[in-house]
């Protein structure tokens, strides 16, 4: 199985921190790493294809509170590559 995986950096109202954060996390394929009390949340992706990739980040954008979500990072994986690493 493929793999794309990005490093997102979201920007939040910091009154609304938590309830970005819980409703990041809630999306298929997100994990939220951490959050600075200015609004900063990281969060990386991963996605089997870069459709499926692009939508997502746009669905983080969508989401009350937050105030933009920008790909730091994107990284793609062939199924060959993982499974050597394992």
């Amino acid at each position: 199985m493929n793999m794309h995986i990005s490093g997102v950096l979201v920007r939040a109202y910091p009154q609304h921190l938590e309830t970005v954060s819980q409703a990041l996390s809630g999306l298929q394929g997100v994990e939220v790493h951490g959050a600075n009390p200015d609004g900063r949340i990281v969060v990386t992706v991963e996605q089997e294809n870069e459709g499926s990739m692009s939508d997502l980040l746009v669905q983080m954008q969508d989401v009350p509170g937050v105030l933009s979500a920008s790909m730091i990072y994107h990284q793609f994986e062939e199924s060959g590559q993982q499974e050597a690493e394992q």
